[in-house]
């Protein structure tokens, strides 16, 4: 009889090696893998649809918008030896406090310009005094012209009516001519007429003879009288015209003095301005400091005794300011894709800022999860570059998330660097992926307006 022989394979469940049994991988192990690799496989195309944060990286330092609030360097403005320093480096100063005193190399220039002011001030006030009398004489000449002026027209008016009354006697005399004329006639005609027998006599016809002859007379003595009258008219007008350019010629002589007098005042002024500018030049002497702030640095050696010339370097100040800014540089090719995000949404774009001496960990895509960063806000954007293909942008504070607000000034100063990161576009990972691998923009720059005249200048006609 033939034994049937069945194969069987050696380690499965049936087999007699119990120890390699237990050592297997478990099946729940074996789904667990197979489900982890499933998920590694599916991950790319999962992230493929993560929200993404397009970014633009730049970096620069904490510096004051103002220029007036930056460094401000205390330079001597006159020549000298320096007597004495009032400040030391990290001296704390307030606006017109003492940073150091200068000696001029003439000892007794002040003296002699305060003998010089108080002699010119006096100068100044007697030209005064002079001005004063001048303009009172001027008052006085001026009324006197007047009222000779007006003596000379009264005259005039007086003559005038003395031309009137000689016209009025002269036509008085001729009417007296004329009666005394045709009484004679009369007369003589009684006395000659011999058919009445010379009703009058002989005397009584001289008499009217007489009359008549001295009516004649007083016609000539009037017509005189007329022409002296019209004379005397005519020497009133002459003198009227001469009191008038006597007068006109005396107040002119008198005004002509008082603008020497004038003149004189504007002369002492004059060296009076210059004499206080010396002063005032003098007194610069005293290095004062220009605004509120720390002495940073102290150009000079510091040590009393020491020569300076004008315009030499004494001290760097850095004033006081809160309204500080962070200047970041960015690169030639990123700088256009800010300007077009700021053109699209009229506003500057949102800036996440890593000071030096903050730990922070910044995620470029996912803002939110940064930490240690704070908020900031493009302001502006330079229209050229620094020279070498870089643009600097200024990004002011920002409040976008909690703890976005930036550190006292006590802490974070001027001059501290910083990293920042310009947000453009949210768009998701792979397409953030794809452009990356393809080199393309984040932002495409929007076209210029177009001119509405198409940006062609108006042609002139010649002679139009």
């Amino acid at each position: 009889m033939t034994a049937a022989l069945k194969t069987r394979p050696a380690f499965g469940s049936h087999s007699s090696f119990a120890a390699l049994q237990r050592v297997g991988t478990p099946r729940l192990a074996r789904w667990v893998a197979r489900l982890l690799l499933l998920c590694f496989m599916l991950s790319p195309v999962a992230l493929g649809f993560v929200p993404w944060q397009q970014t633009l990286r730049g970096r620069g330092q904490v510096v004051a918008f103002a220029p007036t609030e930056r460094k401000q360097v205390v330079t001597a403005l006159v020549g000298g030896q320096v007597r004495k320093w009032h400040v030391v480096e990290g001296s704390k100063v307030k606006i017109g406090d003492a940073i150091a005193d200068i000696d001029d190399n003439d000892p007794e220039l002040s003296g002699r310009l305060d003998s010089q002011r108080k002699f010119l001030l006096s100068r100044k006030k007697a030209a005064e005094e002079e001005v004063a009398e001048q303009n009172r004489a001027v008052e006085a000449q001026e009324k006197a012209a007047a009222a000779a002026v007006g003596a000379a027209k009264a005259n005039r008016e007086a003559a005038a009516l003395l031309v009137d009354v000689a016209k009025q006697s002269r036509k008085n005399a001729e009417f007296a001519v004329t009666f005394e004329q045709r009484r004679f006639e009369m007369f003589d005609k009684l006395f000659k007429d011999k058919q009445f027998g010379g009703l009058e006599s002989e005397l009584s016809r001289d008499e009217a003879k007489m009359r008549a002859d001295r009516a004649a007379t007083d016609v000539k003595r009037a017509e005189a009288e007329v022409k002296r009258a019209d004379a005397s008219l005519l020497t009133s007008d002459s003198l009227v015209l001469q009191a008038d350019a006597n007068g006109l010629s005396t107040v002119a002589t008198t005004r002509r003095d008082l603008r020497r007098a004038e003149q004189n005042v504007f002369a002492v002024e004059r060296e009076l301005q210059e004499i206080d500018t010396r002063i005032e030049w003098f007194k610069a002497r005293f290095v004062k400091a220009p605004c509120d702030g720390v002495v940073f640095r102290i150009s000079a050696d510091g040590q009393t005794g020491q020569f300076v010339k004008e315009g030499d370097e004494l001290a760097v100040i850095v004033p006081d300011t809160t309204d500080r800014v962070v200047e970041l540089m960015i690169d030639g090719v990123d700088a256009p894709l800010i300007a077009a995000h700021m053109e699209q949404t009229g506003r500057g774009p949102h800036v996440r800022l890593q000071f030096e001496g903050w730990p922070g960990v910044q995620f470029a895509g996912w803002p939110s999860v940064a930490t240690g960063t704070f908020g900031g806000r493009v302001r502006q954007i330079d229209p050229t570059d620094d020279g070498n293909g870089r643009f600097r942008i200024l990004v002011e504070p920002e409040e976008m998330f909690d703890g976005d607000r930036w550190p006292e000034g006590l802490y974070l100063r001027q001059g501290n660097q910083a990293v920042g990161w310009v947000f453009l576009n949210r768009v998701t990972l792979g397409y953030e992926l794809w452009r990356q691998f393809n080199g393309f923009p984040p932002v495409v720059a929007p076209k210029p307006p177009d001119k509405k005249d198409g940006g062609k200048p108006p042609k002139v006609k010649p002679g139009g």
